[in-house]
């Protein structure tokens, strides 16, 4: 399959999406799949610039109940990363409650944030923040080093994911020697090391072109569907948002809509994004 950069890897577009159905835990590996749901209530959340106060989220309500794909989307500036960022608990929301996953995100302390992030809930970026001195292997493995895990259960598991992404032949490469996909990849192998029911993406495909893109969603869908996740993803692009089941729409920090995306190409589901303008939601 030609990455980005014209490297090949092991399995072809097709197989690197189907092999989500197969990433399980191992006996004796961390975590355990299962879904999870997902509850804001209320949320605002503020940021100073200078001497102005601006209100990134204006009472978010957002639900969802059920495992599956789930695109949060709207222009820049409109407030979806910093709701991102809110289930991730890397900020804190001014009022208002944030569950994900059973637990009340917005009451943790920082500890159990920490623990919350690298446990229960997997997080991948545009910027997949790859450590550049440790092989693909040994970033995969990282989060559970850091949680004094058995290591060869760690590496056991790794070696697992990275095959199933496609990454068989690459596990000892660092991130220099890795095309754009190939790191995205490495990154949501790391997010799925524990198993978790919910992985949150922020633009995951931002830095990879219409190819290496197309073969993430479809992955990102697969992991949704046979893994009964919840995986939520942060986008601004009506093709990204055809691959999930529902469609959250944020405008000017509050959810203005939400409609299913099924049998929806990318010009229907645009258009059906503009009309959601109604009472947030």
């Amino acid at each position: 399959m030609p990455d980005s950069d014209g490297s090949t890897t092991s399995h072809g577009p097709h197989d690197v999406a189907s092999a989500a159905m197969r990433v399980t835990s191992p006996a004796g590996a961390p975590g355990t799949v299962a879904a999870s749901t997902i509850r804001l209530s209320g949320v605002e959340k503020s940021y100073r610039i200078g001497s102005r106060r601006v209100l990134a989220l204006r009472g978010v309500n957002l639900e969802i109940d059920a495992p599956g794909f789930y695109a949060i989307m709207g222009p820049s500036g409109s407030g979806k990363s910093t709701l991102l960022h809110l289930l991730a608990g890397l900020d804190r929301p001014d009022s208002g409650s944030v569950e994900v996953a059973g637990h009340r995100v917005d009451r943790m302390s920082e500890r159990d944030l920490t623990l919350y992030r690298r446990r229960s809930i997997g997080v991948v970026f545009q910027q997949h923040n790859l450590i550049p001195t440790l092989t693909a292997l040994e970033n995969v493995m990282l989060p559970g080093q850091l949680d004094r895990r058995d290591r060869g259960e760690l590496e056991a598991r790794a070696r697992t994911l990275l095959e199933l992404l496609g990454l068989s032949e690459r596990v000892q490469h660092r991130p220099d020697a890795l095309s754009g996909g190939e790191q995205q990849r490495v990154g949501i192998a790391r997010a799925l090391l524990f198993a978790p029911g919910v992985l949150l993406a922020d633009e995951p495909t931002g830095n990879l072109d219409s190819a290496n893109s197309d073969q993430m969603w479809r992955l990102l869908h697969e992991l949704a569907e046979q893994q009964r996740m919840t995986v939520v993803m942060v986008t601004h692009e009506p093709v990204a948002a055809t691959h999930c089941r529902r469609v959250f729409v944020i405008r000017d920090g509050v959810v203005a809509g939400h409609f299913e995306s099924e049998g929806l190409d990318a010009v229907e589901l645009a258009h059906r994004a503009l009309e959601c303008r109604g009472t947030p939601r």
